[in-house]
């Protein structure tokens, strides 16, 4: 009996020391560097393991519940106050994390979590469209090219599967980006159902693979992923439409009740670092919001022009939508999915 027990007692503590020496992480396909990952595991003995979805919905989705088992969960800014008031994170006091001022002045305290309680910022980023210029050899710089397409466009355009169509419509028809004003958003859904009837829909993890596409000439996309499209078919450019394109940032939490808390906090400082910060631009085309992580930039990604807008692009860094407009944005996409009858490719 008491070898039994002995026994049991050994395996107990093996098995929570191969917890305490684990960080479960949560994120979005196309993300996270793997270098990055690799860096932690070697610097601190935890060994990550990573759970890979498809988009920013099925993130949050896996974080619903009292446990979802991450420690770690990388959501969209507009998402945050609804993680908080649900209590589905955790209070992390960020501020006085080692290596928290290293994040630059416009990215902290934010409307989301104004007193820096409960997430650190990771990368942010720009929603606008690539185009194949050995086909359009015009001016890109214009959202009418992609709401108004000439002929050498119109039929050949990818539409992101996202609620982010409707705040695109929206900037193109001069109405404010977060209006919840169901006239201006009736406007904005008869303005993409055509262009939805008439083009392929794209589901969010089939981007890279639709700027691919030589049948593609147009695609709606975030930067990052323009980037990385470029390198394989140079011919892609990436707009900075003159009325103006969408500005994202992305945070990092840590889910409610995590199974590893103390290896969550570590991994929040590591991320604080500039060094840090930059293999994930290095990686994915985003823009870090570490002070310092220009320094270990690879050029290619430093100089790459959808990193850098050029003077006097219109990057506006307004603040977030908030969860209740995205969400109601969000509704009037799928509206406008059913209404042009064209179920996304991929889903």
């Amino acid at each position: 009996m008491l070898r039994r027990l002995l026994l049991l007692a050994v395996v107990l503590l093996a098995s929570f020391d191969a917890a305490a020496s684990e960080l479960r992480v949560l994120t979005r396909s196309f993300y996270l560097s793997p270098e990055l990952l690799r860096k932690f595991e070697r610097e601190t003995g935890i060994t990550v393991s990573l759970t890979v979805v498809a988009d920013h919905d099925q993130v949050i989705d896996r974080l619903r519940g009292a446990k979802s088992g991450f420690d770690i969960a990388f959501s969209p800014d507009y998402h945050v106050s609804g993680l908080i008031k649900g209590g589905l994170i955790e209070r992390v006091l960020a501020d006085r994390l080692n290596g928290f001022w290293n994040v630059e002045d416009p990215w902290r305290s934010r409307s989301f979590d104004p007193r820096n309680e409960y997430t650190i910022p990771h990368q942010w980023g720009t929603t606008a469209f690539a185009v194949d210029t050995s086909i359009h050899r015009g001016d890109i710089d214009s959202l009418r090219l992609l709401f108004e397409p000439p002929p050498e466009i119109d039929g050949h355009i990818g539409l992101l599967d996202e609620g982010d169509m409707v705040q695109l419509a929206l900037i193109y028809l001069g109405e404010a980006r977060c209006t919840a004003d169901e006239g201006k958003l009736e406007k904005a859904a008869r303005l993409l159902e055509p262009l939805l009837a008439r083009n392929r829909l794209v589901a969010t993890e089939r981007v890279t693979a639709a700027l691919a596409d030589p049948s593609i000439v147009l695609a709606v996309t975030w930067n990052g992923d323009a980037m990385r499209a470029r390198e394989k078919r140079p011919s892609l450019a990436y707009a900075y439409p003159r009325e103006g394109n969408l500005v994202w940032t992305d945070v990092v939490v840590v889910p409610r009740n995590p199974p590893n808390r103390a290896n969550a906090m570590k991994f929040l400082t590591f991320m604080l670092k500039p060094e840090n910060a930059a293999l994930d631009s290095n990686f994915n085309g985003y823009a870090t919001m570490i002070r310092g992580s220009e320094g270990f930039l690879i050029p290619t990604v430093l100089a790459a022009p959808e990193m850098v807008a050029p003077w006097p692009a219109k990057v506006g860094f307004l603040p977030s939508c908030g969860d209740a407009v995205q969400h109601r944005h969000e509704a009037v996409w799928e509206e406008v999915k059913t209404r042009a009858k064209r179920p996304s490719a991929g889903k």
